[in-house]
């Protein structure tokens, strides 16, 4: 402490010693001042007010009496001014990005404050993708900078797309996955499955981001494998919502190859790539999706010397759920063979109750796919446009707010429960029961309410 003051002789004694001496009560005007310096020398002293702040944030017992004196309006603008600021060494910057995950993970509200930072967002990503592994405080600022990311990614997507961070992260993963700690990875891949989400089929770094996630496809974790599958999945139904072909996919990567060979094996209790009945049916979703919206894909699976053997593995397979996935497949596939592509597309108004015909019977496919990809703008259309009715139950008596209790997402029960679904018409079982089943405790309360106020 001493080397600091004489260090800084310029700053009066009063002001050293009413940051310095008062842990218990650390002066908020002071210590922001503090963190606005870092010329030359001055960098030990914004080192010190970092490492301040970020105790003062880990160890506050009241966190809005720490807010109030330390309000994010202020010092969250200040802390990324400091990571805009090219000459900030790695160890400062790692500090840095500590105080503001500290923040975040006190209220996501704080997002806000550091997007509305020009450059912020861009200057943490930028950072992420120039570190040195070989660096500790480079590769601790990394891992930071991760964390961070994933915090900002939850509320602000689009500015972490827009700043570069699909490809910072996966280059992290794929070049220097072995490293940085696991779970370090997995928030890397985290935040790359939510940004696919956004990715525009015509983005010029769509064949570069499929080359990385086909090369992840075969990484030895299966959760870093498991990711890029979801990734592509949501790469896929960016095409298909475009209406566009989804061959650029599979021109850049493996991807084709490597869901067939899931499939191969998915009944090969012995083989260590054996697939959750979860994978299998992402898997089979996704592959019907590629066809969906490709010929040429379509070509590449029907000619491909694995496909009877993955077939023939999938609706053998112990699970049931597999075995549906695997039949509706098989189905999509003699459609296109039969009928030709232009059989896919939905025609048919589908009543509440189920019809039988072979239109009714693709909608509801294709509506099931769409709950199990938690694709709520597909639920949303195939209603508003009435194609299907909010009571539509299926031929073995499930309703539509059955299937979204029991797979796809809160949003989309919310959706059918305001346009007035009966979540007690399932005639095999409830929907609250359903949802209770897997484990969805905000979807039962919903159900509950819902049931109630009817």
């Amino acid at each position: 402490m001493q080397k600091i003051q004489r260090k800084f002789g310029e700053c009066s004694d009063r002001t050293f010693a009413r940051f310095t001496t008062k842990m218990d009560g650390i002066d908020p005007e002071t210590l922001l001042e503090w963190l606005q310096t870092g010329i030359g020398d001055e960098r030990d002293l914004q080192l010190m007010a970092l490492e301040q702040l970020c105790m003062l944030l880990l160890m506050a017992d009241n966190i809005d009496r720490c807010f109030e004196s330390c309000p994010p309006r202020t010092f969250i603008p200040a802390l990324c001014k400091i990571f805009i600021d090219e000459t900030a060494p790695d160890n400062v910057l790692e500090v840095t990005a500590r105080a503001i995950t500290y923040y975040l993970d006190v209220s996501n509200e704080c997002t806000r404050r550091i997007t509305q930072v020009d450059g912020a967002v861009k200057a943490i990503c930028s950072r992420l993708a120039a570190a040195e592994m070989s660096d500790r405080s480079s590769k601790d600022l990394a891992e930071q900078c991760v964390k961070l990311l994933e915090h900002v990614c939850q509320r602000e997507t689009m500015a972490v797309y827009d700043a570069g961070g699909i490809n910072a992260m996966l280059n992290l993963v794929r070049v220097n996955g072995t490293q940085v700690h696991k779970d370090t990875m997995y928030s890397a891949m985290s935040v790359v499955t939510r940004l696919c989400g956004k990715m525009e089929p015509t983005d010029p770094e769509l064949a570069k981001c499929a080359e990385s996630l086909g090369a992840l496809l075969e990484h030895e974790d299966a959760k870093v494998s498991e990711s890029a599958l979801r990734c592509f999945a949501a790469l896929t139904d960016r095409f298909v919502r475009k209406m566009m072909d989804p061959a650029e996919l599979a021109t850049h990567s493996n991807l084709v190859e490597h869901l067939i060979s899931i499939m191969a094996v998915s009944n090969d209790e012995n083989s260590p790539a054996t697939a959750s009945a979860n994978i299998l049916s992402i898997v089979l979703s996704l592959l019907g999706n590629l066809c969906r919206g490709s010929s040429l894909i379509t070509e590449k699976v029907l000619t491909s010397p694995n496909m009877i053997k993955g077939l023939k593995a999938t609706l053998t397979n112990k699970e049931e759920r597999v075995v549906t996935d695997g039949l509706r497949l098989c189905d999509l596939l003699l459609v296109l063979l039969c009928e030709g592509r232009s059989a896919l597309p939905l025609t048919c108004v589908v009543s509440g109750d189920y019809n039988g015909g072979s239109g009714a019977e693709r909608v509801h496919r294709q509506l099931i796919d769409a709950i199990r990809q938690k694709d709520l703008s597909a639920l949303v259309d195939a209603i508003e446009s009435g194609q299907v009715d909010v009571n539509f139950a299926d031929d073995v008596g499930q309703s539509l707010t059955n299937w979204a209790s029991a797979f796809g997402s809160i949003e989309m029960v919310q959706y059918l429960c305001d346009k007035g679904a009966d979540v007690n018409k399932g005639h095999k079982s409830s929907s609250l029961h359903y949802a209770a089943c897997f484990g969805r405790p905000d979807d039962t309360v919903l159900i509950q309410d819902s049931s109630d106020s009817g």
